[in-house]
């Protein structure tokens, strides 16, 4: 079986943090309730995608999301004959409706079920979810759906810590932002001969000034380009925006950014002579 790294980045998320043992503890301890992740961090919408990769790479047969503030009332519509009584019942919420659904599949298949936001829901439904770990049934009006604790998962996503009973029937697992390498690397740390590319040094200054430091991933997608496409300097802009997650297209055009730029690309090109010299001496 491939690596949990590998199987995440399959589904989207690329990280160079190993979740390994927080993995293991979240599968591994002993539990009596539905198994809940507080995937927690200040990475935003990070957060999301690693909870949605992580649901894919442990096999999950149903993967249900759901995000709070999104959704609003439906308007109900009951017609009826003059002097006729009708006792109005109220339309079902979505998030009802996504936590039914997700008893229902968990009972003959494994299902992982994300919300979203929380933070932004009532708190009586932080309540709710806390029984509903607790107990495996989620009720609402005169209705209960029982979940199948063995096949259900829950990951939770706030920007506020969760209400305390909550996350004593959690594991948090952090999340943290795109990992960074340190832009100085040495050629050899990213599977280079140094002779061969005379442009990571005004790159790693370029990145420095532009204060990002990319990832091992966003690395190798730029030296791909570089060495592979990149011939002008627009070409490189457009390579070092479309891979750099952080870059702002702003920044490069700024004036300051632009003997930086031209630096890299001299670099690039006489990267391009070498390449020919050796192929003309081979011959």
């Amino acid at each position: 079986m491939s690596s949990l790294k590998a199987r995440l980045a399959q589904h989207g998320f690329n990280s160079e943090e190993s979740y390994d043992h927080a993995l293991r503890c979240f599968l591994n301890n002993p539990c009596d309730s539905i198994r809940c992740l507080n995937v927690d961090g200040n990475s935003g919408r990070r957060r999301t995608a690693f909870a949605n990769a992580l649901a894919h790479a442990l096999g999950a047969s149903q993967v249900l999301y759901y995000e709070f503030g999104r959704d609003r009332p439906v308007p109900q519509i009951i017609r009826i004959q003059e002097g006729e009584e009708v006792v109005e019942e109220p339309p079902v919420e979505a998030f009802d409706r996504v936590l039914t659904e997700a008893c229902a599949q968990s009972e003959a298949e494994a299902t992982v079920l994300i919300l979203d936001q929380l933070h932004k829901t009532q708190f009586l439904n932080h309540i709710r979810l806390y029984d509903f770990i607790r107990t495996g049934v989620w009720a609402y009006s005169d209705v209960q759906y029982q979940a199948n604790m063995n096949n259900l998962k829950l990951f939770l996503i706030s920007d506020e810590r969760l209400y305390h009973s909550l996350q004593s029937v959690s594991f948090r697992a952090r999340v943290s932002e795109q990992d960074a390498v340190s832009v100085s690397l040495m050629a050899a740390d990213l599977g280079l001969n140094q002779q061969d590319c005379p442009w990571l040094a005004p790159l790693q200054a370029l990145l420095e000034v532009l204060g990002i430091s990319p990832t091992l991933h966003e690395y190798k997608k730029l030296i791909y380009d570089i060495e592979q496409q990149v011939s002008n300097q627009h070409q490189l802009k457009v390579s070092l925006y479309g891979w750099l997650e952080k870059l702002d297209w702003d920044e490069l055009e700024t004036e300051k950014i632009q003997p930086y730029l031209h630096r890299v690309l001299q670099a690039i090109q006489q990267s391009l002579e070498i390449q020919e010299e050796i192929e003309i001496s081979s011959l």
